[in-house]
């Protein structure tokens, strides 16, 4: 017959370190909204950059999605 063994930390303890732990998880994941405009600024930043240094061939729609992605964050 198998022995039961009981956890060394109360039940109310076990209960309150996890819900610290979860609103600490949930902290550290950014929001869809943040992860989205990030990544608009960073496409607004590189699509110039990489037609300044001849990757991408320079146009004027390459060159007015750069500055439509870049928005106010670059002005």
């Amino acid at each position: 017959m198998a022995t039961l063994t009981q956890a060394t930390l109360p039940k109310l303890a076990r209960i309150a370190i996890t819900r610290k732990h979860d609103e600490f998880i949930k902290k550290l994941i950014p929001r869809p909204c943040m992860v989205l405009s990030g990544g608009l600024v960073l496409a607004g930043l590189s699509i110039p950059m990489l037609m300044a240094i001849q990757l991408l061939q320079p146009g004027f729609f390459l060159g007015f999605l750069g500055f439509v992605l870049l928005g106010p964050a670059g002005s």
